[in-house]
């Protein structure tokens, strides 16, 4: 897996990645604090969440058009500078303006657009940087920086809102943006030729829907196996907090100790899903990683301690992210690299409609109900993931069924 990181242009990428994650992470906690501090309101911090992700609806349709046509590494350094300005515009009109809540819209907005182009773009990357068999590998790789993102983001992140400021944090946000920007520029890349002419909208997406048509066990493992990631940038962004603030009386160190763990757990996994995989195949080692992560987000509103949570938070990791590793590496060896934009358009908006109502209604939940009730919700995601994998395995038995292929 590691020999992947002497390729130069990999390992900038790579190192460029994690930076931005990590400012990410900052960006993250300090606007979900700055939400619940000044409105006490976790509908507030749901509707913040769902404007992130919002825009991202519109984008999604042009995102796989641009991710196939457009040089993939500098469209992520131009996005790294692009989320970077619109932090430092923030900081200095919270110095003109004392806080309101409009403020926060503007910011989660753009900031939304820049993510929900540059982690497609991403992992689009990636398919072009490798080869077909190192796809395993590499997509463990893009998963450890991501979660070593998360760990030094959300864990160090709630630590400095903390003890400094959440300003303090959206400076360090803004800092790792235009780090990440350096590092990717660097990266030594030359885009190969390409024989496919530009497409309209609609006849891209067409091609991606044609592609689709027909294949079930694909369609289906998509809709509902993403769900497990909707439940963490979804409910889990207005849970997590809340959960620390108002159980545990924790506030932004027990949601950096929670988050940080599950940032742990799935950078484990990364070394962890080969072996499972090996000794279980595919599809139980996806049955097993949904149950045992829904299972660990139904207790952890229960759990008499933080650090209880956290670990329960550790083992949602862990498992959480061994299934994505599965399922990505499954799509990238079924779905060619010249659809793969096309396809990540179609999953993305579904995914952006998803995380959207999923953080809406956890925020209403537990501002209506309670954070058990909000908790409970977020479980069926992983129930969702696990019943589409059953679906897959038991109703679709053809010899191609993505799944029999696998194992």
């Amino acid at each position: 897996m590691y020999t992947l990181l002497k390729n130069p242009t990999f390992l900038l990428f790579f190192l460029g990645n994690i930076i931005s994650l990590i400012g990410f992470g900052f960006n993250l906690i300090a606007i979900s604090w700055l939400v619940l501090e000044k409105t006490n309101s976790e509908f507030a911090l749901g509707k913040i969440m769902a404007s992130a992700t919002a825009p991202g609806l519109v984008l999604a349709l042009f995102a796989g058009i641009i991710i196939d046509k457009v040089n993939r590494k500098w469209l992520l350094v131009v996005l790294d500078i692009f989320r970077m300005v619109v932090v430092i515009g923030f900081l200095f009109a919270m110095n003109y303006y004392e806080f309101q809540l409009w403020l926060l819209y503007p910011v989660a907005i753009l900031v939304g657009l820049g993510n929900s182009l540059f982690w497609p773009t991403a992992q689009a990357f990636v398919q072009e940087l490798v080869d077909e068999k190192d796809y395993f590998n590499a997509n463990k790789l893009l998963s450890a920086s991501y979660q070593v993102g998360s760990i030094l983001g959300a864990g160090v992140g709630g630590f400095i809102v903390h003890y400094y400021s959440p300003a303090t944090a959206l400076w360090i946000n803004a800092v790792a943006y235009f780090i990440s920007g350096i590092f990717i520029s660097l990266a030594p890349f030359k885009r190969g030729e390409t024989d496919h002419k530009p497409e309209k909208l609609f006849k891209a997406l067409s091609r991606g829907f044609s592609f689709l048509r027909g294949k079930y066990d694909i369609l289906t493992l998509g809709l509902t196996t993403i769900l497990s990631d909707v439940a963490i940038w979804g409910a889990l962004s207005v849970l997590t907090i809340t959960i620390s603030k108002e159980i545990f009386n924790k506030g932004t160190w027990g949601y950096g100790l929670m988050d940080g763990l599950y940032g742990i757990g799935a950078l484990i996994s990364t070394v962890l899903v080969g072996h499972m995989v090996f000794q279980l195949g595919r599809s139980r080692s996806l049955l097993l990683c949904y149950g045992v992560a829904g299972l660990m987000c139904f207790i952890t509103p229960v759990m008499p301690t933080i650090y209880l949570a956290a670990t329960a938070y550790f083992f949602m990791g862990l498992n959480n992210n061994s299934a994505r590793i599965i399922i990505r590496t499954l799509f990238m060896e079924n779905i060619p690299n010249q659809i793969m934009g096309r396809v990540q358009t179609i999953f993305g908006v579904y995914t952006r409609m998803m995380v959207i109502s999923s953080a809406l209604i956890a925020g209403w939940i537990i501002e209506n109900q309670s954070i058990i009730s909000g908790m409970s919700f977020t479980t069926l995601h992983y129930v969702a993931a696990l019943l589409g994998t059953l679906a897959v395995l038991n109703v679709w038995k053809s010899p191609k069924n993505i799944l029999a292929e696998a194992n």
